[in-house]
């Protein structure tokens, strides 16, 4: 009858091992909130394993999404270029990998006959991965309309003219700030070749009628 505890106990450690090891690296975040859902799985808690399974699948599926529309955020030679020139970036595939990981470990031992068993009705986990992936889906879909329109357009064309011909171009980031005075654009475009790669900050202010 007690057959789902062991497995409870097993995800809880888990989660408290990570809320303690990333309250040591003096941080806060969603590891904290982990080791609390942690101690909950420790005591049992057959309510919290459905809640920790639901947000494992939410949380899957988004970053899943993620991943898979990243290399359509930025060029390819920009990506193969960071690979080669900036590998510090390879620490968060990593840690986007093992995310993945965990999260997918979570959802399989949460979700074992026993815990299922011994609990009431399962929460709809369609839902949860749905919810997550259009969530997902959504953000990257903004974010690629802001980084393709007019703005980004001005941005690219502000660096090009610093730098020259000698790079390719590519709009890493904005941000649209309204005032009195009309609007303030602020952006990062990356600049890359063969040998190396900079960061360009850009900003312009436009007035009301769209003036520069």
């Amino acid at each position: 009858m007690d057959a789902h505890i062991p497995i409870l106990k097993r995800a809880g450690m888990v989660l408290v091992v990570l809320g303690a090891c990333d309250l040591l690296a003096i941080r806060s975040g969603l590891f904290l909130l982990g080791a609390a859902a942690g101690v909950g799985l420790l005591l049992g808690s057959l309510q919290v394993a459905a809640l920790v399974r639901w947000a494992a699948a939410f949380g899957l599926c988004a970053l899943a999404v993620m991943m898979l529309a990243w290399p359509l955020m930025q060029p390819v030679d920009l990506t193969l270029a960071q690979l080669k020139l900036q590998p510090r970036i390879l620490p968060s595939l990593i840690t986007s990998a093992t995310w993945m990981v965990l999260l997918h470990w979570l959802y399989r031992t949460l979700g074992a006959p026993a815990v299922l068993a011994a609990g009431h009705k399962p929460r709809d986990m369609g839902l949860a991965a749905a919810s997550g992936a259009a969530l997902s889906l959504l953000l990257c879909v903004m974010l690629l309309l802001l980084l393709h329109g007019e703005a980004a357009d001005h941005a690219r064309l502000a660096a090009e003219r610093k730098f020259g011909p000698d790079y390719r171009y590519h709009v890493a980031a904005l941000k649209v700030s309204a005032s009195d005075k009309g609007k303030l654009v602020e952006g990062l475009v990356t600049a890359w070749n063969g040998k190396e790669i900079r960061t360009i900050p850009v900003a312009w202010q436009e007035d009301a009628n769209g003036g520069r």
